[in-house]
């Protein structure tokens, strides 16, 4: 039910917090919640101010801190003189936000996906707790080449956990008409809003030498990326080794004009 000035829900670990700082959680909690249950899908515009202050029993004030944070946070999307949208995870916002790999030299662009394997099997050690899973959990694991100039530069292993894309077939992972991510956000209701990653240096292991076009031990980047939905909730785990001869990985924290 949505927040009102006089509900007593608000929990100890609120207590001392300013009146508006807690309304305005609240609400952002119920516009997450809205996008997740597919009230308000991926591109379709947020009610007006108005509305949704008079749903929410605040001020427009409150209402818009909620809406300025998920904007920050490019869950929503400001589009002038038109309004405020639910964003879509589509190629702009994949490569401004997810696709770290460059050409060193030419300009940006969307890799060529070749799918190698896809199959169901039991979540191993390191899955599990990436993914925050418990017991003999079902994993689908999906196997993939990227790349870019017709050349194999990114040999990507995903590792999503079955109960959350229970349906998900090759065939439709195949025949997607957008990114990874506007399948999970489309089809599944999923939408991965950020990611954990580490990096390293190391050499190929055979497997990813053969799809890659490298010698054994050619010496390579190694990524590993836990995507995150809302409130934190691990929805992938990908393992990706860059062939670095051509490319580079690069990191940007400032907003594309």
């Amino acid at each position: 039910m949505p927040a009102s000035p006089s509900s007593s829900s608000s929990s100890s670990s609120l207590a001392g917090q300013p009146r508006g700082s807690v309304l305005y959680r609240e609400v952002k909690k119920q516009l997450i919640a809205d996008i997740s249950s597919g009230r308000t899908p991926p591109g379709a515009a947020l009610p007006n101010e108005k509305e949704l202050a008079e749903r929410f029993q605040v001020s427009i004030g409150t209402l818009r801190r909620a809406v300025e944070e998920l904007v920050a946070d490019h869950i929503l999307v400001r589009q002038q003189g038109r309004g405020t949208f639910v964003g879509k995870l589509d190629e702009a916002r994949f490569m401004y936000q997810f696709f770290k790999i460059e050409p060193r030299e030419g300009v940006r662009e969307f890799p060529v996906l070749q799918l190698n394997a896809f199959a169901r099997a039991r979540a191993t050690p390191q899955e599990a707790a990436a993914l925050a899973l418990h017991g003999a959990a079902s994993v689908l694991r999906i196997d993939n080449v990227l790349s870019l100039r017709g050349r194999p530069v990114i040999h990507d292993c995903i590792t999503l956990a079955a109960a959350q894309f229970p349906a998900l077939t090759r065939a439709q992972f195949e025949r997607r008409a957008g990114t990874i991510y506007e399948l999970y956000q489309a089809a599944f209701g999923i939408t991965v809003i950020g990611a954990d990653e580490r990096v390293r240096a190391e050499g190929v292991t055979p497997g990813s030498a053969a799809l890659l076009g490298l010698d054994a031990g050619t010496p390579v980047l190694h990524i590993e990326r836990v995507a995150f939905t809302f409130d934190q909730k691990p929805a992938e785990l990908r393992v990706s080794v860059v062939n670095t001869k051509d490319v580079d990985y690069v990191s940007r924290t400032r907003q594309q004009i």
